[in-house]
């Protein structure tokens, strides 16, 4: 196949307008002339019998062309099955669909299973079907993105064009709210868990590098000569206060890294204040998540979500119903609620809601929609009124525009239809071209509806409530008791704070250091002679031109250096063979070390939640894809020996510069 894929269809069936493909001004006029041709003075609709008759054909037959549509695809005759797939489509477009991801995913399988039949045509058109069954589904673009990337050897186009669609369903997980919610919720525990365990892990290495120091220190703060397996007793029962204190895991990671703070490097010190820095963000780290995580069962943002972009249907007419009476005032889902009856041509019902909502904010898109009720009802003098005060409050909506121009239209004021169509092109032309393509005397397709804002879903699922709180607390309390959630900046900036205050204490305490030899414990207050320098005596004089030395006792030491040199260099590249990142931290590279200890936390968290900590509903199938494993397992291997062999360069360095001491 040369060149670039085409997504269109063949000649003789023309393709509707896919959001994004704006079209030229120059049909803006035709359009408004056609409009009128086939609309006409005596425009009108009688209210439907039934709800499942609203907006063309029934839901029976619809479901008869997806089944036919099926099976005339396993048949390989795809001419016939695009045919029935078309009822369909304009079906989902009748009632006032956006995004009906069942279907979506349906066709994005279909699709798969054509390109491994080489059905090329129909694969490629069954992911044009998907994206107007969902224009806002980021799994469309990933799948074509897909198709194009098996055939990025035909041309250089498709794999340019493969890139970018990739990074357009990326751009779309987190734009769609229906997506976006599950995602974020998962991505926030995801990297909450890894902070900790990185956090957790910093705060081990700093105790089995500085445990000796403390517990040496500790021993002259005591002023008693204490035999050392009570100086350890003591030194442990201080450093794990938090556990028997029931205190929480924070609180002992927090304490170690204050106590051996003083006898850490700049690099220790530097990581250490950005760990304890970032703990600022954890309270609204946590308080975000749960809000995420209860505004998938609660608030009411799935069923919203649902009734302004998705699928409604019955159910979803009855939840929304019981919800109203519930809370009459809540003005989301009194919208949600007006526009699924309006959609389901229960006019009277949704004229109802829709005038109620005109008294709480935000009025305007309240106006808008009751504009389309009285439009819907051939009431167009009242329609044109409440679009005029919907714009008055919202001037930027082209939607309002728009739909001002169909009322025009309707009334053959050609001119005043044609100015509102220009102006609702030059705000949003991408819109406007999708809604003129697929406009039709049904009522759900004529006008626009005026959806929820994201950023009014947003609000929603951040508006702090009893469970979410409750949620939010829970989580925290594993991590941090004896700080209320309601003062974790407070606690976390205190902790900060105390920071500070040991390093302004740790001025003046002398410097506790291993010798670089022998690893003997030199300490200024127990010998200062045995201070000088970063070596111990006995090293000096067993590495120096000393004749009056003892040679059995030089040759003592340099066997005991041998033995020390060897277990320092070797056993942190062996604990970086088990935990990657932690050798270097061992080695006193903190920086270095932390960021790869982060970076494996995160692989090693994402695989054992692979599938995620929230399901993702509209996920096509089980993330636990072979493919994604192999290139999981391919990222892991990279990573794991660029790890081992920054370790081994750092060893072959340090050998090489104590032997040139030597």
């Amino acid at each position: 196949m040369a060149g670039i894929l085409s997504f269109s269809t063949p000649l003789g069936h023309r393709p509707l307008p896919i959001p994004g493909a704006p079209r030229g001004m120059g049909l803006l006029g035709v359009l408004v002339l056609l409009g009128a041709l086939a609309l006409g003075p005596s425009f009108g609709w009688a209210q439907p019998a039934s709800p499942e008759t609203q907006g063309g054909i029934p839901k029976e037959e619809m479901e008869k062309a997806w089944f036919a549509h099926r099976e005339i695809l396993e048949k390989g005759d795809w001419e016939r099955s695009r045919a029935e797939l078309e009822k369909v489509y304009q079906w989902k477009l009748d009632q006032g669909i956006r995004n009906h991801y069942s279907y979506a995913l349906a066709l994005i399988r279909e699709s798969e299973r054509a390109a491994k039949r080489e059905i090329g045509v129909a694969a490629s058109e069954l992911l044009l079907y998907a994206e107007r069954m969902a224009p806002d589904f980021s799994e469309v673009k990933r799948a074509r993105a897909a198709w194009l990337g098996s055939h990025a050897f035909d041309s250089f186009g498709n794999a340019a064009q493969s890139v970018w669609s990739w990074f357009q369903g990326f751009f779309l997980s987190f734009a769609n709210p229906d997506e976006a919610i599950p995602r974020l919720a998962n991505l926030t525990f995801w990297l909450l868990l890894s902070f900790f365990l990185t956090f957790a892990a910093f705060s081990f290495s700093c105790f089995l590098r500085h445990y000796s120091f403390f517990n040496h220190h500790l021993r002259h703060l005591v002023g008693l000569r204490i035999s050392p397996v009570p100086m350890m007793f003591l030194s442990f029962l201080l450093l794990l206060s938090p556990l028997f204190l029931d205190l929480g895991w924070m609180w002992l990671f927090a304490l170690w890294t204050l106590a051996f703070w003083t006898y850490g490097r700049w690099t220790d010190r530097v990581v250490t204040l950005v760990l304890v820095g970032l703990l600022l963000l954890l309270p609204a780290g946590v308080r975000f998540h749960a809000s995420l995580v209860h505004s998938l069962t609660g608030k009411g943002v799935p069923e919203i979500l649902r009734a302004n972009y998705g699928a409604w249907d019955e159910e979803l007419y009855q939840k929304l119903l019981s919800m109203n009476r519930e809370k009459p005032e809540d003005a989301d889902v009194l919208m949600a609620l007006g526009l699924v009856e309006k959609r389901m041509g229960k006019y009277a019902a949704a004229e109802q809601r829709f005038s109620l909502g005109a008294r709480l904010p935000p009025k305007g898109l309240a106006l808008h929609n009751l504009g389309n009720v009285f439009l819907a009802t051939n009431r167009l003098e009242m329609a044109m009124e409440a679009y005029q005060e919907a714009a008055r409050l919202d001037p930027s909506r082209p939607e309002t525009y728009y739909n001002l121009g169909q009322a025009n239209l309707l009334k053959l004021r050609m001119k005043e239809a044609e100015a509102e169509f220009q102006r609702a092109k030059g705000l949003e032309p991408a819109k406007i071209s999708y809604h003129t393509g697929i406009a039709s005397k049904n009522p759900n397709r004529l006008v626009m509806d005026r959806t929820l804002d994201p950023g009014r879903v947003w609000e929603r699922v951040l508006v702090p409530s009893a469970e979410s709180d409750r949620i939010a607390r829970s989580f925290w309390e594993l991590l941090w008791k004896g700080i209320p959630l309601d003062h974790g900046e407070m606690g976390m900036a205190a902790l900060l704070g105390l920071l500070g205050l040991v390093h302004l204490g740790s001025r003046r305490i002398p410097v506790i250091r291993h010798c670089e030899r022998c690893g003997t414990l030199i300490c200024p207050l127990c010998n200062p002679l045995r201070g000088a320098g970063i070596q111990c005596l006995p090293c000096q004089n067993a590495f120096t031109a000393n004749p009056a030395a003892d040679l059995e006792v030089v040759r003592k030491k340099r066997g005991e250096v041998a033995r020390y040199q060897t277990r320092v260099h070797l056993l942190p590249q062996r604990i970086s063979w088990i935990l990657p990142g932690m050798g270097h931290l061992m080695r006193g590279r903190s920086l270095e070390g932390i960021v790869y200890l982060f970076v494996l936390t995160l692989m090693a968290t994402r695989f054992v939640w692979w599938e995620g900590w929230v399901p993702l509903p509209l996920s096509p199938a089980a993330s636990r894809s072979v493919s994604g494993l192999v290139m999981a397992g391919l990222l892991f291997l990279l990573f794991y020996g660029f790890v081992q062999y920054r370790m081994e360069c750092i060893r072959l360095q340090e050998v090489k510069s104590h032997f040139q001491r030597t």
